[in-house]
């Protein structure tokens, strides 16, 4: 998923990157291990195995409850066995802590490379089956003499990983008592206008109105030059790589992707405090009178777009058709192309960057790095399936715990407030953006971020301990438990 702590590599695509590592907070070193997984976990036939990653803390492993950080579409490292919030619950909840590698991604190898016909096996479903078999080996007498058999296990995740955590949850109820879901996107959708929507929010409520409006001139000028063949200037005000060509739609849709749109991606995705005002400081400052100059020395100071922007497609699709492991974009690219979506197009009107990026980029990027036979329709009935298995924004399952960040582009495709239940809560935190509620407690850039990560603490604890995962004085009967439940399973995708 383009979700979590990307840069640019060389100017020739994007690298995924996990969550930067809190503050280690541990007092034992984690324990690198690796688990036999099942290659197709719906072939009894079929007996292939790999070898899946994970690292194990047992600083606090007194009973036998576990802990399990889920991981994403990056390599994991023991960082987050050793500080952030699922250590925090392990330390609350005296568990054995556990981060696994998601198949494909880091070491986590299943296929010798990742041609298209290899990547079949790359779906979230086997990837929550992979989970199981691993929650299943961590529980038996095969694991260190079975200190946790019979343990109950809480997941915690956030973006891809949060979504993870969800559907476990509702997919393995037997297997998971509690998860927790930061930033986790729900509903497949294959165009995204509302992710820049909520960019444009953003710079409009941490920057100012100018701002905005200074971004949309710039771009409206951008386009006139690259139309007009003035592309060479537009080349060197945004230090590209090779020259802009203005010609070709693929190549223009190529730099304002990589180029712009996702710079300011990347800007309000991993904002904190000070980030948003300190860019449109820039975009707008008055010294330079030319709006796109000062656009183009904005997106030149950035650390993802050095030492140059790649704007010609056709040296994406050569990154991105190296079928070795190296390519780790490839991997997700595949996901939303078969799964999800998920495409940060410009249809919507309501956003600066005017029609630079159509969905149409997309669906021949699909078709271009894995082949014809990936089409419109093959991504369509992969999102149908998707929303179909896992029931869109709308089925929260109980026993997960959501945090929504206001300020997060993807928010619009997770569970908000109204969807929560009292099994099911949301917490919706004004002013801060994706997957900052992992982080450890004291490290919070709003009180409410902060109350948001105890809440959280505190209701996975009660969930584990057998009690609804809320406070104070609201009691719900059993008899409201199960009209709760039951309605739960009238509710269609959204």
């Amino acid at each position: 998923m383009l979700l979590l702590f990307f840069l640019m590599s060389s100017a020739v695509a994007l690298v995924v990157h996990e969550p930067p590592p809190p503050q280690p907070r541990t007092r034992t070193v984690p324990v690198e291990g690796w688990s036999s997984i099942r290659l197709h976990q719906f072939d009894a036939s079929n007996t292939d195995t790999f070898q899946m990653r994970y690292y194990y803390n047992s600083e606090f492993a007194a009973t036998n409850n576990v802990v399990i950080f889920v991981g994403g579409e990056w390599a994991i490292s023991p960082g987050w066995v050793a500080g952030g919030l699922a250590h925090e619950l392990a330390e609350a909840l005296e568990a054995g802590l556990f981060y696994t590698e998601h198949r494909y991604y880091g070491q986590t190898r299943p296929t010798n490379d990742t041609r298209s016909t290899e990547l079949r096996f790359l779906t979230v479903d086997q990837a929550l089956a992979d989970l199981a078999q691993f929650i299943q080996y961590i529980r038996s007498d095969r694991f260190d003499g079975g200190r946790f058999s019979g343990g109950k296990v809480s997941l915690v995740g956030c973006s891809y990983a949060g979504s993870m955590a969800t559907w476990m949850r509702l997919g393995y109820p037997h297997l998971v008592t509690a998860a927790f879901s930061d930033s986790g996107p729900l509903l497949a959708q294959e165009d995204f206008p509302e992710y820049l929507e909520v960019i444009t929010d953003a710079l409009l409520s941490q920057g100012s109105e100018e701002c905005v409006a200074s971004v949309a001139e710039a771009i409206e000028k951008a386009v006139k030059m690259l139309a007009d063949e003035r592309s060479a200037q537009v080349s060197e005000m945004f230090n590209t790589c090779s020259p802009i060509n203005g010609s070709n739609p693929l190549d223009v849709s190529t730099f304002f992707w990589f180029g712009i749109t996702e710079t300011f991606a990347y800007l309000v995705q991993y904002a904190t405090p000070g980030d948003i005002p300190a860019a449109c400081d820039v975009i707008t400052d008055i010294r330079e009178s030319d709006p796109l100059r000062r656009l183009a020395t904005w997106v030149r100071s950035q650390p993802w777009t050095q030492p140059c922007i790649e704007s010609r497609y056709e040296r994406q699709v050569a990154y991105h058709t190296n079928t070795s492991y190296d390519s780790v974009m490839r991997l997700w690219t595949y996901q939303t192309c078969v799964e999800f979506g998920w495409y940060q197009t410009t249809s919507s009107d309501r956003q600066p960057f005017l029609s630079t990026v159509p969905l149409e980029y997309f669906h021949r990027m699909c078709k271009d790095f894995f082949g014809d036979y990936f089409d419109e329709g093959v991504l369509r009935r992969g999102i149908e399936r998707s929303n179909l298995l896992w029931g869109g924004r709308r089925h929260q399952p109980d026993g997960v715990i959501a945090v929504a960040g206001g300020l997060d582009p993807w928010m619009p495709m997770g569970p908000l407030p109204e969807h929560g239940t009292p099994l099911a809560p949301v917490h919706l935190v004004p002013g801060v953006s994706h997957c900052r509620a992992i982080r450890s407690t004291g490290d919070s850039e709003t009180e409410e971020l902060e109350r948001a990560k105890r809440a959280v603490l505190r209701g996975m604890q009660d969930l584990v301990e057998g009690r609804p995962p809320y406070s104070g004085s609201t009691k719900t009967t059993t008899m409201t438990i199960v009209v709760i439940t039951a309605l739960l399973t009238l509710i269609v995708v959204d």
